[in-house]
C-alpha cells in the first residue's frame, strides 16, 4: 500500500525521522501479559529450554590453565561499555567484566531457546549503550525496521498505545543458527513439544473427566510412543531429556545423543559471541570477547567420530565434551 494513502505508515515514517542517534528511552514494549498468558508452554518445552541453557557455558569452573574462560580485550572505556551492555541483558549481576559477559551469554542463550529469534532494542548514548529485550509476539519485520503491534487487552495499561516502530539502526537481532535448526524450525519444535506434553490423549482425558472409561488404553504404550516421538522431534539437537534409565534405549544411544546436544550448545555459544563482537564493531566500541578452553563444534564432531569408530570410549568422550 502506498505511504501517501496510509496515515499509520505516515506516522511511522515521521516517528523514525525524529529519532536521534542518542536515544536513552526505549520505544518498544518489553512484554505483553495477555499474550504470554494465552501461550503457556508445555512440560517438555520447559525441560528442553532449561537443558539448552544449563551448561551452555560448560560445567567446569575456570581454572588456572584457562579452561572455560571468557576474556575481554580492549581499553578501559571499551570494557566499561561492554560491561554495561552485558549487565542490561543478564539475569544476574557480576563484579568482574569477564564473568558479566559469561552471564550475558547464558541469558541470551536462554531467550534464544525460548523464542528461536530474539530482538533487542539498542538504547542509550554512544558511550553508555544498553540492550532492552523486545517481546517477540506481535513483532513484524517491515522495510527499515520492526513494527510492534500492541494487543487490545494491553492497550489500557499503555495509555492507549497501539504500536511502536523500531528502526533497524537500533535493533540487534539474534536467532538460532541454521547449523542447529534455524529460527522457524525451532519455533515449530517448541509448539510440537507443547502439544505432546499432555499426560494422556485428549479422548481418554475426557472419558476420565466424565467418570466413564469406554476405550481400552495402555498408558505404558502411550508413554513409550511419546518418548520415541520426542526423540525423533529433537534428533538434530540430540536432546535426551536426561533420561539415563535405559528403559527404551541403550547406554551408547544416551551418550551419543548427549554429545550431539553438547555440539548444538557449542554452536549457539560461538554464535552469540560472534554476534556480540559484531555489535561492538558496529557501535565502534573498542572491546572484543574471546573464549578459552571451550570445545568448538568441530572438536565435538571429532569426539563423536572417535566414539563411533571405537577409538575413544563414548563415556570418556562425554566427559571430555563437558
Amino acid at each position: 500500500m502506498p505511504l501517501k494513502g496510509n496515515p499509520a505508515r505516515r506516522k511511522v515514517k515521521k516517528e523514525a525521522a525524529v529519532i536521534s542517534r542518542e536515544r536513552k528511552e526505549r520505544k518498544t514494549v518489553s512484554s505483553f501479559s495477555s499474550y504470554a498468558a494465552a501461550h503457556e508452554p508445555g512440560m517438555y518445552t520447559h525441560m528442553f529450554v532449561q537443558d539448552i541453557s544449563v551448561g551452555l557455558m560448560g560445567f567446569r569452573h575456570p581454572t588456572e590453565d584457562g579452561r572455560g574462560r571468557v576474556r575481554v580485550e580492549g581499553d578501559e572505556a571499551g570494557k566499561a561499555s561492554l560491561n554495561a551492555i552485558c549487565t542490561s541483558v543478564s539475569d544476574y549481576s557480576r563484579h568482574d567484566v569477564n564473568e558479566m559477559v559469561r552471564s550475558a551469554i547464558e541469558s541470551i542463550g536462554t531467550r534464544l531457546a525460548w523464542f528461536g529469534k530474539v530482538v533487542y532494542e539498542i538504547c542509550g548514548s554512544a558511550t553508555d549503550i544498553t540492550l532492552a529485550s523486545v517481546d517477540p509476539f506481535q513483532l513484524f519485520r517491515i522495510p527499515g525496521g520492526f513494527i510492534q503491534v500492541v494487543p487490545k487487552k494491553d492497550r489500557e495499561w499503555l495509555a492507549g498505545r497501539r504500536y511502536a516502530f523500531l528502526p533497524s539502526n537500533y535493533a540487534w537481532v539474534v536467532r538460532i543458527p541454521r547449523r542447529v535448526s534455524g529460527a522457524k524450525s525451532h519455533q515449530r519444535l517448541l509448539a510440537q513439544l507443547t502439544a505432546v506434553s499432555q499426560p494422556a490423549p485428549e479422548f481418554w482425558t475426557q472419558e476420565l473427566k466424565g467418570g466413564k472409561i469406554a476405550t481400552e488404553f495402555s498408558v505404558s504404550d502411550y508413554n513409550r510412543s511419546r518418548d520415541a516421538y520426542i526423540a525423533w522431534l529433537t534428533r538434530h539437537w540430540g536432546w535426551n531429556r536426561k533420561d539415563s534409565s535405559e528403559n527404551h534405549h541403550t547406554e551408547f544411544f544416551y551418550f551419543f545423543r548427549s554429545l550431539r546436544f553438547r555440539r548444538a550448545q557449542a554452536v549457539i555459544r560461538d554464535y552469540i559471541v560472534d554476534e556480540l563482537n559484531r555489535l561492538l564493531v558496529r557501535r565502534e566500541i573498542n572491546a572484543r570477547i574471546r573464549l578459552e578452553g571451550f570445545l568448538s563444534p568441530s572438536e565435538i564432531d571429532d569426539l563423536i567420530k572417535r566414539a563411533l569408530a571405537g577409538s575413544t570410549h563414548y563415556a570418556e568422550a562425554w566427559r571430555e565434551a563437558r
